[in-house]
């Protein structure tokens, strides 16, 4: 049995895939499996995938039609035989020693799931920032908790993400958990049962995975295709906390992380028709599913969510576009702001590095006109000596004292 099992779903990654994989096989823990799962992909993903298996006999790689990224973890989950499992995303890249300090902190903690943070790459320019979202924890002292003790954190302070936690084997198959088989959000029921049923979550404040964003082939990218999965996800997640007997002690939490997720839905569809099929379905019948309609503003911890989804919650659709358009503004000039105290800091600086260039040019002039006033200074007292040492007096001199020093030089040898 492997350290540890990395599960890679691929579908059409052949851009990113090869990168991907290299990520996994250059962990520092070698005692690992890969499992790469092949979603019906139509490019070169496959052939590529295999070329690395035979060149490396940890990777293993598995074919099914194209079903989603639901189905594509979870055949990969199935496969896995390590003692801890990690879900890698066929667009992203693992930090060398992720899995070593995510083992090591499991296992010191003795945790069933091991949080970390997240760093975002971002696709279009390289450029590499915290994400400073994915990890919340001020509420909490120290660094490992039981989640039962802080029920109204659990699902609103990680993200429902797989990759940035690690789950202990024997914990996942104990409790059965599985990847739903939606094509978006598939990994929502997975991470929140894990968090809801882990006698221990061990939390590991470091960055060790590079999460791609702003790129057009991912799955937020293509939301409009099944705009009311993440509903799915969570009336899912409802049903398994109903009937495991944990609603009432998660409830707060489970509510605050659905009108986020409902505002992140709305806000990023990509036509007005994604929009209106998730407002008419969540109007129809969705808040009531989701325990949503009397949910006082009081208990939301991030009330401009609830703010912007509101109006819909009573009938209001149009008026949610506009808050979202209105939150977006916000968004917008604290963005522009942000922006341009950037580049009064830009000047500032870029002022800064002219006058200390200018004050380090003069200072270089100067030490250089010092240098050349002391090689002349240096010169002319070569000139003087040269002058002195070829003077008749120096000769004479020399001569004058030519018999004492011999006469010296005789009466040392005798004595």
């Amino acid at each position: 049995m492997p350290k540890a099992s990395i599960v890679i779903p691929c579908y059409n990654a052949e851009r990113f895939v090869e990168e991907s994989v290299a990520s996994a096989q250059a962990q520092v823990v070698r005692d690992i499996e890969i499992i790469c799962v092949d979603d019906g992909s139509n490019d070169k993903t496959l052939a590529i995938l295999k070329q690395l298996a035979a060149k490396d006999e940890r990777i293993r790689v598995l074919e099914q039609p194209n079903g989603g990224e639901g189905p594509a973890r979870d055949a990969g989950l199935c496969a896995a035989t390590g003692d801890w499992l990690y879900f890698l995303d066929a667009d992203d890249i693992m930090g060398p020693n992720l899995l070593e300090e995510a083992i090591a902190c499991g296992e010191r903690e003795q945790a069933d799931v091991v949080v970390f943070r997240t760093t975002m790459l971002d696709d279009q320019t390289g450029e590499q920032y915290a994400c400073e979202w994915s990890f919340k924890h001020d509420w909490l002292e120290g660094t490992t908790f039981c989640p039962r003790e802080h029920p109204e954190h659990v699902f609103n302070s990680f993200q429902n993400w797989v990759h940035n936690k690690l789950f202990r084997g024997s914990f996942v198959r104990e409790h059965n958990l599985h990847m739903q088989h939606v094509h978006r959000t598939a990994d929502l029921l997975f991470t929140c049962r894990a968090l809801a049923e882990a006698e221990r979550i061990a939390l590991l404040d470091m960055p060790l995975y590079l999460y791609r964003v702003n790129n057009a082939q991912s799955a937020m990218a293509t939301s409009d295709l099944y705009p009311l999965d993440f509903f799915k996800a969570f009336a899912a997640l409802r049903a398994a906390l109903e009937e495991s007997g944990a609603w009432t002690l998660y409830h707060d939490s489970f509510v605050n992380w659905t009108i986020e997720g409902i505002a992140v839905n709305l806000r990023y569809a990509r036509s007005y028709e994604t929009y209106r099929a998730i407002a008419d379905h969540l109007e129809r019948e969705g808040f009531e599913q989701l325990d949503i309609v009397d949910f006082p503003r009081e208990k939301s911890d991030m009330p401009n969510y609830y703010d912007q989804i509101r109006p819909l919650v009573e009938g209001e659709a149009q008026q949610t576009l506009f808050r979202i358009a209105e939150a977006f503004r916000a968004e917008q000039a604290t963005a522009q702001t942000s922006l341009s105290a950037a580049h009064v800091k830009l000047d500032e600086l870029t002022g800064k590095l002219e006058e200390a260039q200018e004050q380090a040019h003069d200072a270089i002039a100067e030490r250089d006109e010092r240098i050349a006033e002391l090689e002349a200074e240096l010169e002319e007292q070569r000139h003087a000596f040269a002058c002195a040492t070829s003077s008749t007096s120096f000769r004479i001199g020399r001569a004058a004292t030519f018999v004492p020093r011999t006469v010296v030089g005789l009466l040392r040898r005798r004595s």
